[in-house]
């Protein structure tokens, strides 16, 4: 299938990253605010945060792009675990993110399609309340890194690789089974400010599992 390359850009930010880029911004201010005498126990202990995913892509249209709306990936993450008062946690984090959304199994021409690959370097704020099982709303911003996996079809055009800013939002539930060792679920919205002509921004859902170590 060919892709049409207009030369129409979308604006550099949607409102829905827009809000999620203050958001973000917002919860990394309120850790630089926290009062020093606050931080109780676990003070200055480290973080090291494993994730597994299952992707839902929401954009570009798959159908329209040779791209199926499933995929996978993981996330490392490495941050400092503060517990507060009142059941309050706070976890600054750096990490990196890999998505792989899967090629349709065929196309028009009855040939696999293209793959897409989003990898990620980010920052931000996990938020947590409770004792033994922790609501928990986390929020990065980063910088961004798609691809595309040609199928080596000559009846169909490939977006080229593309970057740009980089956001996700999520909910997770944490459950302490000790103090060194949490595991939960976690869902979260994923998104790429890199468009290619009239190719739209990655866009997706992401559905996992993950498992922190507190040192």
């Amino acid at each position: 299938m060919i892709r049409s390359r207009s030369t129409t850009r979308r604006p550099l930010l949607s409102p829905v990253a827009l809000a999620l880029a203050l958001a973000t911004g917002c919860a990394c201010a309120a850790v630089l605010l926290a009062p020093r005498e606050a931080r109780a126990d676990n003070r200055g202990s480290f973080d090291l945060g494993i994730d597994g995913d299952a992707n839902a892509l929401l954009s570009p249209s798959p159908a329209g792009n040779n791209l199926s709306t499933l995929g996978g990936g993981f996330k490392l993450r490495f941050g400092d675990h503060f517990r507060l008062r009142n059941g309050l946690y706070l976890t600054p984090e750096v990490g990196y993110a890999f998505d792989h959304v899967f090629p349709a199994s065929t196309t028009n021409f009855g040939a696999v399609g293209e793959a897409e690959n989003m990898n990620r370097f980010f920052a931000g704020l996990r938020v947590g309340f409770g004792r033994n099982i922790i609501p928990t709303l986390y929020a990065h911003i980063g910088y961004g890194f798609r691809s595309v996996s040609t199928s080596g079809l000559t009846d169909a055009a490939s977006v080229p690789g593309t970057n740009g800013l980089a956001l996700d939002t999520g909910i997770a539930v944490e459950f302490r089974l000790s103090r060194h060792f949490w595991i939960g679920p976690h869902v979260e919205f994923d998104y790429i400010d890199a468009s290619s002509g009239s190719v739209g921004s990655p866009e997706w859902m992401t559905f996992g599992g993950h498992v922190d170590f507190v040192f």
